[in-house]
């Protein structure tokens, strides 16, 4: 993939052609705010060109460009074909002028610019563009880092780009994602009451499935020794019978012998006076009373008298009948309670068909319980082994990974060399490489991958080494078709002249050997920097024959977009 024009739906915007091969160069002159699009557009441009190229919604074009339409002519193996998008319609890409949503487009330039691997989650096409044309001040700190979110995303991309094994990088982060998730689910599992009382109402489920499988046993047993009687309900129900009619006839019983009773007690009561002892209770009065007076009184005692054995012979009479009804009744008892002993022995040893479905009942809520700590201790055990099992592919993980190190050194050592040989240019005697080392670490990073130079830390030198290693990734063209690299001239912000000199002879070489191109926006004052380090024949075939295009900041006119606007951004 080449850039070869920008433009937009304006007159006054300032359209860059970029050279097929070698250098572009666009210059302007220095903004005084620095960190705006309130410049002469230098930084502007990167933006524009990954605004064109599928990156995420810029409110801040909407707001301050609405309806600037840029389109961008880019070739792929030598294809032409372009792209425009409107600030007002972000949604909407017209890819070879046919209409097509932002999903579309990046799908599109993936499956052309980038051979990315199916099952490789975080390797797209906007993702790895920016190692490419790198978008703000965050991009130009560690060559490894552009869009990247996470210490994954930074390694896998950079991996891919390098011709690393992503797979291995991928491998290890699902089995980490796995393990943390299989143990957060085994922690929940564990801790969690609800499902505590649920499967094993919380008890010690070793014990209580214990409890209950000696139980079904025991159950077990009770419901294979279990007849049922036919005629056990005929039993109960003359069992009840009998009951019944003995308790009446206990309750007549009782009535009987109160009776008799009460009678007893009555005779006993009956009042026996004599005539001698009315005679004495009337002593007194015995020269009152006439002899035919107390003849008379003779005959009432005689008269009484008569009376009460005429009571005492009813009451006999009826005593006696009461005893024979007792009597009756308590002959037919004995053998109504003999008959009662021996159905409710029968009873005893039948058994009635509701106490055997209790039982099946009681064994099938037991065996439902049991099943349940089953599936609870099984769980357990599933999440235990889950996580041996995913700790032993780490381990596993670990020896593949040590041993494809050991099969591909040689390849890595090329790659590495090309490194090397590009910051030879800069410094011939400083250490300097791409590291890859096996990490066995309990984290989610595959290798431990490290672009050094020696004393990278100096002003200057990690310029110096985000170059190198951006052009590693270009000409290596390991996984991509990309053929160019975009610079912002931030990049050149801390390097002295030698470093700027040697940086431009190195990308113009490259480029034109290699069918490359370079694209670079740069300050009036880098350029007259570099006149002592370059030949008046370099400085001109270097850089002032590639310069296609002049920003001027002495007016709105001689600006990128021909107009003046504030688009505050993160740089």
């Amino acid at each position: 993939m080449r850039l070869i024009q920008l433009s937009a739906n304006h007159a006054s915007f300032k359209t860059v052609n970029f050279n097929k091969t070698g250098l572009t160069i666009i210059v302007g002159s220095k903004s005084s705010s620095g960190e705006t699009y309130n410049g002469v557009g230098k930084s502007l441009l990167i933006e524009i060109l990954h605004f064109c190229l599928g990156s995420n919604k810029k409110d801040v074009f909407e707001a301050s460009i609405p309806q600037w339409e840029f389109t961008l002519k880019f070739d792929i193996d030598g294809v032409p074909h372009e792209v425009s998008r409107n600030t007002s319609k972000q949604s909407v890409f017209f890819l070879n002028h046919v209409e097509v949503s932002q999903t579309e487009f990046n799908k599109w330039m993936q499956e052309r610019v980038f051979n990315i691997p199916n099952d490789i989650k975080k390797l797209t096409f906007r993702s790895l563009l920016p190692k490419f044309m790198r978008q703000g001040n965050k991009h130009y700190v560690d060559p490894r880092d552009t869009s990247d979110q996470s210490d994954y995303d930074r390694l896998i991309r950079n991996a891919f780009l390098l011709g690393i094994d992503t797979h291995l990088i991928a491998k290890k982060c699902d089995l980490r994602d796995e393990i943390v998730r299989i143990k957060a689910l085994r922690s929940n599992f564990k801790n969690d009451t609800l499902l505590k009382d649920f499967y094993s109402g919380g008890k010690d489920s070793e014990i209580y499935l214990s409890h209950l499988e000696e139980t079904i046993k025991r159950l077990e047993r009770d419901k294979n020794n279990f007849v049922v009687a036919e005629d056990y309900y005929q039993l109960q129900t003359k069992a009840d019978d009998l009951a019944k009619q003995i308790n009446e006839d206990k309750n007549k019983i009782f009535m009987y012998r109160n009776a008799i009773n009460n009678i007893n007690e009555s005779i006993k009561e009956q009042p026996d006076l004599p005539i001698e002892r009315v005679k004495l209770l009337y002593k007194e009065l015995e020269n009152t009373f006439k002899p035919d007076s107390l003849k008379r009184l003779q005959d009432v005692s005689e008269f009484h008298k008569k009376l009460l054995e005429n009571r005492i012979a009813r009451l006999s009479k009826e005593k006696l009948a009461l005893a024979q009804h007792q009597q009756n009744i308590e002959s037919l008892l004995k053998p109504k309670q003999k008959e009662l002993d021996k159905t409710l022995g029968l009873l005893g040893e039948a058994r009635a068909l509701d106490q055997y479905t209790s039982i099946v009942n009681q064994i099938a809520d037991f065996k439902s319980q049991a099943d349940r700590l089953r599936d609870y201790k099984k769980i357990e055990r599933e999440y235990s082994d889950q996580e041996a099992g995913l700790a032993k592919q780490l381990s596993d993980e670990v020896i593949k990974t040590n041993v494809y190190l050991d099969e591909t050194k040689d390849l890595r050592d090329k790659h590495n060399n090309l490194f090397k040989t590009f910051v030879s240019a800069f410094y011939p005697s400083k250490l300097a490489g791409i590291s890859v080392h096996n990490n066995d670490g309990d984290n989610k990073l595959r290798f431990n991958l490290d672009v050094h130079v020696e004393n990278d830390s100096s002003d200057g030198i990690n310029e110096v080494r985000i170059f190198c290693y951006d052009f590693t990734l270009l000409t290596l063209r390991e996984g991509h078709s990309i053929r160019f690299i975009f610079h912002d001239s931030r990049l050149y912000a801390n390097m002295d002249v030698r470093q700027r000199a040697t940086l431009f002879r190195t990308a113009h070489e490259v480029t034109k050997n290699l069918g490359l191109q370079y694209i670079a926006t740069l300050n009036p004052d880098t350029i007259s920097g570099m006149e002592g380090e370059l030949s008046p024949e370099e400085l001109q075939s270097i850089v002032y024959d590639n310069v296609v295009l002049e920003l001027k900041d002495d007016s709105d006119e001689g600006k990128l977009l021909g107009i003046q606007v504030d688009m505050h951004y993160e740089g």
